[in-house]
């Protein structure tokens, strides 16, 4: 695989300082080392860089046993001493457990996974190049970042600020200094991989973006001419379009098999903070004063709003690609003749096979329509536990009655 450089795509350039931002949270390694872009005499240091990065991720996945265990110990005096139920015990660890997990899930591919990684973008450099070969149109560099300032700098700014805050507030000053401010850290790194998910799902919709472009530039160019010859260059030039989609078609499918299992457990998790919320709000429902239940309320809104974002993501990608379909019927419009007619059944008939769906490994998919079902499988467990304990709490309040009698 050739060496890539930097200012080689604008959609790469345009990734570049998220990679940085994710690497130093130990997310993904760093550009340099997935871009390749040390010559190759100095080939030596990127073997030495990915040597000191690991051992960066095992001192921070060591650090988080540490405080994992620190929060588990705290949480176990505090069901003794208040004499909660056993389930309020079993989902304050579960919850610790389960963002030990992530973070476990997220490190490993950060070793494992770049070569995936460097796979999809040196494939999307080559969309890029070829998609700018044929497209007239052309995307600046700025107006790029842009969008990803726009859409991904906003959102990682919410993970990275609002988010921390919301986190120090809530969790408990029983806890010293250091492992509160530790704790908040790991919880951020594990919300930031959906960031990078939006992003390479923001990235796929520029790809089809670009590809639209063309389509549409060949529409107008097919309304014009009138010389034959000059027809059936068009139409080669419709054939490299559904090429091009295809190819878009297969990067997804690259997308979704490196983030099948992060965001699989992140899902999870993020549903199982949800619940988590909730249930210490109505635990200290009476103990909280009002800053503390505005920023549960926060934090629950926050939660869910890093299960939409994806889903919106996803299903922004989905529409762009659902367009296509529109834009060929508007196609056959453009006097038609058995060249076109030809071309556009096969360019349907490959929008019909080849269906734009982002999945954590066909287990769910994620779209809006899935967050819905999500949320409402969410509200019905909340539902469901503040029952189980309205009864535990009532059988429990009789039990002291009767002996006190």
């Amino acid at each position: 695989m050739r060496p890539a450089t930097y200012t080689s795509s604008a959609l790469v350039s345009a990734l570049t300082p998220y990679f940085w931002a994710f690497s130093l949270f130990a997310v993904v390694l760093p550009p340099c080392v997935i871009l390749r872009t040390v010559p190759t005499q100095r080939q030596w240091s990127l073997q030495l860089f990915r040597a000191f990065f690991a051992l960066y991720i095992l001192a921070q996945l060591a650090t988080s046993c540490r405080v994992t265990y620190i929060n588990s110990a705290m949480i176990s005096r505090f069901v003794v001493r208040s004499s909660s139920d056993g389930i309020t015990w079993l989902l304050s660890l579960g919850i610790n457990v389960v963002q030990l997990i992530v973070q476990i899930v997220l490190y490993y591919q950060a070793l494992t996974g770049h070569q995936l990684l460097t796979n999809m973008l040196f494939n999307v450099m080559e969309l890029e190049r070829d998609i700018r070969q044929h497209c007239k149109n052309e995307c600046t560099l700025a107006s790029i970042r842009w969008r990803f300032r726009l859409r991904i700098g906003v959102w990682f700014l919410i993970i990275c600020i609002v988010f921390p805050y919301l986190n120090y507030e809530l969790a408990t000053t029983s806890l010293t200094p250091l492992p509160r401010v530790l704790t908040v850290l790991f919880c951020t790194i594990v919300q930031l991989k959906g960031v990078e998910y939006c992003m390479n799902a923001q990235l796929v919709q520029e790809l089809l973006h670009l590809v639209q472009k063309q389509l549409l530039h060949l529409r107008h160019e097919l309304l014009r001419c009138e010389d034959v010859e000059r027809r059936r260059i068009i139409y080669t030039d419709l054939q490299t379009n559904q090429n091009l989609l295809s190819r878009i078609w297969d990067l997804l499918n690259q997308v979704e098999r490196y983030f099948c299992i992060p965001m699989l457990t992140l899902f999870f998790y993020n549903g199982f903070s949800i619940t988590q919320t909730i249930h210490w709000g109505y635990i200290n429902f009476e103990l909280d004063d009002l800053n503390l239940r505005l920023c549960r309320i926060a934090f629950a809104v926050v939660i869910i709003t890093t299960l939409f974002i994806p889903c919106y993501f996803s299903q922004c990608c989905i529409d762009e690609y659902n367009r296509f379909g529109t834009m060929l019927h508007k196609l056959k419009t453009v006097g038609i003749d058995e060249l076109l007619a030809m071309r556009l059944q096969e360019y349907s008939l490959q929008l019909m096979h080849q269906q734009m769906m982002f999945t954590c490994g066909g287990l769910f998919d994620i779209n809006l329509k899935n967050f819905g079902a999500i949320i409402l499988t969410i509200t019905t467990y909340v539902v469901i536990l503040i029952q189980f304990k309205l009864q535990a709490e009532t059988e429990r309040q009789s039990s002291f009655e009767t002996r006190y009698e």
